[in-house]
């Protein structure tokens, strides 16, 4: 039988579970203290907490920071499965991560104590989307197995837009790196080669292996230069538009422009040099064509100039000449003195017909030509006063005809060749050739403006070539590397004024100890050569009344002896008003007006101008030391009835005269 306890024995044991329970209600109390604190702490987290089940990936829990963040209210959240809450990339990305994280645990247990951590695309109430950085754990339930995954979402939004914006950036800046047409490079401070864009590579022809971490001294022409550039962006910190030589691989030399800055990296240290190279090599052979076509355009009106006032004179003396020659029986002894004065005015009349070919082109008469006959027929009769000298052909079967003035071209050609010969004062070879080639626009020259298709003749000499300084002088009227007597300087002047007269292009192209070619292109023509024989005119008189407007007095006089010997009545002017003057007060009688193109007061144009106010009927022969082109062709066309070139011999003048008398309107 047990004791029953005693009064004081149950009442000592009524004061322990007294205590005992005073002691488990301040652990309860400190425990909701605990749980509730946490509880604040989670629910005023930025970030969403949540627990998610693996059985049906819905969440058990999932903290009221969703509302702020995604638009949703716990209770709406919790109605979601995960496939509602992401995007499906994101979805898809997810379920399969778990789902293998899940099959490893299996083989490797430890797995479940590790931290998984995604960036996943949330789906926000407004349907707009959200980055956030998940970070999981799985969680074992009371018999072992994975039941849960608990873990928190982070918005990582704004750094993802960081990520997304630079990411553009080096995108953009890629892309202009990669598609730019000037050589983008990084190098570094040694000069050691450490990006170099595509178009580095194709201007420079180097493979990107075998320039990326090469020194960049193997594209200088000159070693100085680098040291140059060194030493000036030492001093400013860049370089900008700095021309410079470089060289490519096959050791070309092209002309750039550089500009570059110090490569810094994020703290500021000097990393290298970063720059870009423009290739200006094209550019400045343009400009230099242009600057040197200037320069001719400029010569040429001089040279047109000199051969207008060398005409007259020479005038002068062929009227006078052939006044005397009509007088002078041929056994006189002086008779054979007048015909060697004659055949130099000839001379000097071919002279003055250079100059003019160089600056506009002299009297251009053309017709539809073969360039290959021109050619053969002009290097045959050369060749045959240069024994020491071999011609080779290498001729289109079928060139494309061209419409020029066959005298001109083949005294184009034969300048060539007399250039050529000069060039080998011992003999060699001259190659002719001719091809049909089409251009683009602006493919030869800055000033070719014209494209199509053109016959192309070259002329090449195996002699000592040219320097570039020679090579920009050749074309210059009385320019020559020939010594005194031995040359004008006219025949390659008179080239380059014939061939740019017939709208078409010379160059040449030459180094000294490999001789020299000239090419030349001529427009095609889409008509079929003709061949026209010509037969010489007769002396041919008359008794019309005939007024010569010319500001030249001796011209005036000379003009009108050799009217007079051809049977004409004579009146004269010697400036555009008094020739209006007289016409005005003989209309009926005067049958021809002879009018000089350039006078002063009153020019040439002008006068005519007037004189058809006064008769429309009127009937003028141009007559002028310059061309027909230009302002002679304009009154042709306003009603002119002929164009004589001085200077003139008494033959001329009297064909000419009679066709403009009896031409009709």
């Amino acid at each position: 039988m047990v004791d029953k306890p005693s009064y004081d024995e149950l009442l000592q044991r009524i004061r322990r579970l007294e205590a005992e329970n005073q002691d488990l209600r301040q652990g309860l109390e400190q425990v909701n203290q605990s749980e509730k604190k946490y509880q604040m702490m989670i629910e005023n987290m930025p970030d969403i907490m949540w627990t998610l089940s693996t059985e049906n990936l819905r969440t058990s829990y999932i903290s009221p920071s969703i509302a702020p963040m995604l638009g949703y209210s716990v209770e709406e959240a919790r109605k979601k499965s995960t496939k509602e809450m992401l995007t499906p990339a994101s979805f898809a990305m997810i379920t399969q991560y778990f789902a293998e994280i899940l099959e490893k645990v299996n083989t490797d247990p430890s797995i479940i104590n590790q931290t998984q951590s995604l960036e996943v695309e949330y789906i926000c109430k407004d349907g707009s989307t959200l980055w956030m950085d998940l970070t999981g754990k799985l969680v074992k339930n009371e018999n072992g197995n994975i039941s849960d995954i608990i873990g928190v979402s982070r918005d990582i939004s704004k750094r993802k837009a960081a990520e997304q914006a630079l990411k553009k950036n080096e995108e953009k800046y890629r892309t202009i790196f990669e598609n730019s047409r000037d050589t983008i490079y990084i190098t570094s401070i040694a000069g050691n080669i450490i990006e170099f864009n595509p178009a580095g590579v194709a201007l420079f022809g180097y493979s990107r292996d075998e320039i990326i971490g090469s020194d960049i001294i193997k594209i200088y022409n000159d070693p100085q230069d680098r040291e140059k550039f060194k030493e000036t962006i030492r001093k400013k910190g860049f370089v900008r538009d700095y021309e410079i030589k470089f060289k490519k691989k096959d050791d070309t030399r092209i002309d750039c422009l550089l500009t570059s800055t110090l490569w810094h990296s994020g703290n500021g240290e000097i990393l290298g040099y970063q720059g870009i190279i423009r290739d200006i090599t094209e550019q400045k052979r343009m400009i230099s064509q242009l600057q040197q076509m200037q320069k001719m355009e400029a010569i040429g009106t001089l040279a047109g100039g000199i051969a207008h006032n060398f005409n007259n004179l020479l005038m002068t003396i062929q009227g006078n000449t052939s006044l005397m020659l009509m007088k002078t029986d041929p056994e006189h002894p002086h008779y054979k003195k007048l015909r060697t004065i004659e055949q130099h005015i000839q001379h000097g009349s071919d002279l003055s017909r250079q100059l003019l070919g160089f600056a506009r082109g002299g009297q251009h008469e053309s017709k539809t030509i073969n360039l290959n006959v021109i050619a053969r027929m002009s290097s045959k009769i050369f060749a045959s006063t240069k024994k020491e000298l071999s011609v080779h052909y290498n001729l289109e079967e079928n060139l494309l005809p061209i419409s020029a003035d066959p005298g001109q071209i083949e005294q184009t050609i034969l300048n060539l060749l007399v250039n050529a010969s000069h060039a080998m004062p011992d003999g060699g070879d001259i190659f002719i050739q001719t091809e049909n080639v089409f251009l683009d626009e602006f493919q030869l020259a800055a000033y070719q403006e014209i494209g199509g298709q053109y016959a192309k003749i070259s002329v090449t000499d195996t002699g000592i070539g040219m320097d570039e300084t020679t090579m920009e002088k050749i074309f210059e009227p009385f320019f020559t590397t020939k010594k005194h007597g031995q040359g004008t300087g006219l025949g390659l002047s008179s080239a380059y004024g014939i061939i740019k007269n017939h709208s078409g292009y010379i160059t040449v192209y030459s180094e000294p100890g490999k001789g020299s070619t000239f090419i030349i292109y001529l427009p095609a023509s889409d008509k079929l050569p003709k061949t026209k024989k010509k037969t010489p005119a007769p002396l041919l008189r008359g008794n019309e009344t005939i007024l010569i407007i010319d500001d030249e007095t001796i011209l005036t006089e000379t003009g009108e002896t050799m009217l007079n010997e051809l049977g004409y009545t004579v009146l004269t002017a010697n400036d555009g008003k008094t020739g209006i003057a007289t016409y005005t007060e003989h209309p009926q009688k005067i049958d021809l007006v002879i009018l000089d193109m350039i006078m002063p007061k009153m020019s040439g144009n002008a006068t005519f101008t007037q004189l058809k106010a006064i008769d429309p009927e009127v009937k003028v022969l141009v007559s002028s030391g310059y061309g027909v082109d230009g302002k002679a062709s304009e009154l042709l066309k306003r009603g002119c009835r002929g164009f004589i070139q001085k200077p003139f011999n008494l033959m001329e003048l009297s064909k000419k005269v009679r066709e403009a008398i009896e031409s009709e309107n």
